[in-house]
C-alpha cells in the first residue's frame, strides 16, 4: 500500500509541474503590461483601419516587430482619427500617438518622441492645370491664390506656406484623409493638396483599383515641388501625470527595440513589403 501511495504523491507532482509548465506562458502573458498606442486610422500606407477595425500599415508592422523586444509590455495598437487621438494625448487621458512629426512650438504636450521611425518627404500634388507651363518655382509665393486641401490637424507644410494662410494669400480646405482631399482635386474643388509622398502615390494606386482614377483622367494630379522632409516618431504625452508609471521605462525600451529593427534592416524590408 505504502509504494501505491509513493507512486500516486510522484504521479501526482509530476503531473502539476506539467500543468503549471503549460500555464507559465499564459500567466507570463497575462502580468505583462498592455501599452495601448493610438494610430492615426487614416495615412495609408503607414497607418490606417482596415474594413475590419484594425490598425494596419507600414508603422503598425514595425510596432509588431518591436513588440517580441519589449520586456514585461505587450501592444495594442487602437486607429482613431488624427484629431481626436491629438485631444486624448492633450488631456493625458492616452499615453501615446503614432505617427506624429516633431512639432514641439505647436504640440508642447507631446513629449517625449521616440528615436525616428522612418524619413518622409511632404510633396505639394496640384491639378495639371495649375501645372500647364510646369511646377511653380517659388514656394510658397508662387501659389497664392490657390485652394490646398488638407487633413485636419497636419501641419507638415513649412511657416511661410502657414503665414500665407494667415494673411488670407492661400485657403485651406479641410477633409478627412488622402481619397476625400484626392477626390476633391481630381474634380479640381481644389488646386492642390500636400502630403507625404507615398502616401498619396499609394492612394491613387487604390484609386485607380477601385475606379475612381482611370485612363480617362489619369493624368489629372500633377506631382510638383518637395515642401519638407519630415521624421515620423511614436509621441507620449507630457500631461499622462501618474496615470501611466511606466512610461519611462516602456519608451527606453521601444526606443532600443526601433533602433535594433534599424540595424538589422528589418523596418527597410517592412517598407519594401508595402511599397513595391
Amino acid at each position: 500500500m505504502k509504494p501505491m501511495i509513493e507512486r500516486l504523491k510522484r504521479y501526482m507532482t509530476g503531473l502539476l509541474v506539467l500543468v503549471l509548465l503549460t500555464l507559465a506562458p499564459a500567466l507570463a502573458a497575462q502580468a505583462d503590461t498592455r501599452v495601448t498606442l493610438l494610430i492615426d486610422e487614416a495615412y495609408p500606407p503607414f497607418t490606417y483601419r482596415t474594413a475590419e477595425g484594425q490598425a494596419a500599415g507600414i508603422y503598425v508592422d514595425v510596432l509588431r516587430a518591436a513588440e517580441p523586444l519589449l520586456r514585461g509590455y505587450r501592444l495594442e495598437l487602437q486607429p482613431t482619427p488624427w484629431l481626436r487621438a491629438m485631444v486624448e494625448i492633450e488631456a493625458g487621458r492616452a499615453l501615446a500617438v503614432v505617427p506624429p512629426y516633431y512639432r514641439p512650438q505647436q504640440r508642447p504636450w507631446i513629449k517625449p518622441y521616440s528615436v525616428p521611425i522612418l524619413q518622409e518627404q511632404v510633396v505639394v500634388f496640384c491639378h495639371r492645370e495649375v501645372f500647364a507651363d510646369g511646377p511653380p518655382p517659388g514656394w510658397p509665393q508662387d501659389y497664392q491664390g490657390l485652394r490646398f486641401g488638407n487633413n485636419p490637424g497636419y501641419l507638415s507644410a513649412n511657416q511661410p506656406f502657414w503665414r500665407a494662410v494667415r494673411r488670407g494669400l492661400i485657403r485651406i480646405e479641410d477633409a478627412p484623409g488622402n481619397r476625400a482631399n484626392l477626390q476633391k482635386l481630381l474634380h479640381r474643388r481644389i488646386d492642390c493638396y500636400f502630403n507625404e509622398r507615398l502616401s498619396i502615390l499609394a492612394e491613387l494606386a487604390q484609386m485607380r483599383r477601385d475606379g475612381l482614377y482611370d485612363t480617362a483622367n489619369a493624368e489629372a494630379i500633377v506631382e510638383g515641388p518637395i515642401i519638407s522632409v519630415e521624421n515620423s516618431y511614436v509621441g507620449f504625452s507630457d500631461r499622462t501625470g501618474p496615470r501611466f508609471p511606466f512610461k519611462e521605462d516602456f519608451a527606453r525600451q521601444l526606443d532600443e527595440a526601433l533602433q535594433h529593427l534599424h540595424s538589422s534592416g528589418e523596418i527597410e524590408r517592412i517598407v519594401q513589403r508595402h511599397t513595391q
